[in-house]
């Protein structure tokens, strides 16, 4: 059998392997038992056969001596590879001539792989071509419709056209309908189909969903690639230091379901573990081990119209790992539907700067970022955009978590700095939270 398997491989297409061999294998982290079986196909793929079931996975993540026992030798698993190597290329030539590697605002994505902020829209109706796209009505046989903006649609694309596409979320657009009236309503992008040696080579491997374009005569830092076990990273958010022993505060949405977490700071990454979580107000008490720099957290309530600022980490894997500031004002002492737990700010905030503080102009925090308006729902409760609309945990609600945390040494009170040096004292204070 062996002399038959090294001259010719088709003589074994579709054919069992006589004789057992190992009964368990582990693929990919998941171990199989009790294999019963294992053949080639008519397409040249490594069936695994087992009580209830059986995989085909890549040739290259067998193990050798699994296949070496069930008479599959070197020789033949070169000619499989070779097989699958062909077939891959063949699969990746015709993504790329049917457009499925699309490039929206710098940023190649394989549309092939499930996307964040991606959106699939089936039967679609144009209501009016503007330049460079076109409005759109979303689900047009239902009352909720709902009006979009969308850039790059196919050439020949015209009004009242029915569609099916896929799209990322960009941000907002106004235009004048066909009644004279303004409107601000959500856009979409279905990107710029790319050429082969446009996408980047960890997109083109398969090794990432999306990745940035490079730019020309200037270097650019892969921030996830750089993290440690990057791979496996999920998440991000912002969190801020409260003692100087390393408790720190981000949302609890932002810890929610991970099994590990580090906190990245100026000095380093360090391991973190949550202490305590309270789901109703969206908060989480991190603790990591170390000297840190705290903030102060302020015993007074803010007021209608008072200055804050925030520092976080918004997307960090397109905007990078530097702090960002973004400040504003208290626009309102209560939430969505007048939520006394929170306060709405003017405080630009995008994902990412969950957790951060927003603190007064001396540095003093007086609450943590939690959320944005949900802008699909204003719209369709409102006819409009929200414009800047944000939400963050009352300080109050903060003071009365840490109270439930006998061990946690914070100190409330009014920081001494003024507002030339509250920048980079919040700046010293706030971190990346990541999440695995």
């Amino acid at each position: 059998m062996k002399v038959l398997l090294g001259m010719a491989l088709a003589v074994l297409v579709g054919s069992s392997v006589f004789g057992a061999g190992l009964p368990a294998v582990t693929i990919n982290g998941k171990e199989y038992t009790n294999v019963n079986d294992v053949h080639l196909t008519s397409e040249n793929r490594i069936m695994i056969l087992f009580p209830g079931g059986g995989i085909s996975p890549n040739a290259d993540t067998i193990p050798t001596d699994f296949l070496e026992s069930w008479n599959i030798g070197k020789e033949t698993l070169e000619k499989i590879k070779s097989s699958e190597a062909i077939k891959a290329e063949k699969n990746l030539q015709s993504a790329i001539a049917s457009g499925c590697f699309r490039e929206v605002g710098g940023v190649v994505y394989d549309t092939r792989k499930p996307q964040s902020g991606w959106v699939i829209f089936y039967n679609a109706r144009v209501l009016q071509i503007t330049d460079h796209g076109a409005i759109v009505l979303s689900t047009p046989d239902v009352l909720t419709a709902t009006p979009l903006r969308v850039e790059n649609l196919p050439a020949g694309t015209s009004d009242t056209d029915i569609i099916n596409f896929s799209a990322k979320m960009t941000g907002s657009y106004s235009y004048i309908n066909k009644r004279g009236d303004d409107r601000t309503i959500r856009a979409y992008d279905v990107g710029r189909a790319c050429a082969r040696e446009e996408i980047p080579d960890s997109v083109l491997t398969g090794k990432k969903a999306f990745a940035a374009l490079p730019i020309v005569g200037a270097p650019r830092v892969d921030v996830i690639a750089s993290l440690p076990e990057s791979d496996d990273l999920k998440a991000s958010g912002s969190g801020f230091f409260i003692t100087e022993d390393g408790y720190l505060i981000t949302n609890d949405h932002v810890v929610r379901g991970a099994t590990k977490i580090k906190v990245k700071t100026p000095d380093g990454i360090f391991p973190a573990v949550v202490v305590r979580v309270d789901e109703t107000n969206d908060l989480a008490l991190v603790k990591v081990s170390g000297q840190f720099k705290p903030l102060c957290i302020s015993t007074n309530d803010a007021q209608l119209g008072d200055s804050v600022f925030t520092i976080g980490f918004p997307a960090i894997d397109l905007q990078g790992a530097e702090p960002k500031y973004t400040d504003g004002r208290i626009s309102s002492l209560s939430g969505l539907r007048d939520d006394p737990t929170e306060y709405q700010v003017s405080v630009q905030v995008q994902p990412g700067n969950s957790g951060g503080p927003l603190v007064d102009m001396s540095g003093n925090v007086k609450g943590v970022i939690v959320a944005r308006l949900n802008d699909f729902a204003a719209l369709r409760s409102m006819g409009s955009l929200p414009q800047n609309v944000n939400y963050a945990v009352k300080g109050k609600l903060l003071r009365d978590f840490l109270g439930q945390s006998s061990e946690v040494k914070w100190t409330p009170g009014q920081s001494p700095v003024d507002g030339k040096t509250a920048i980079p004292s919040v700046q010293r204070a706030v971190a990346i939270v990541l999440v695995y």
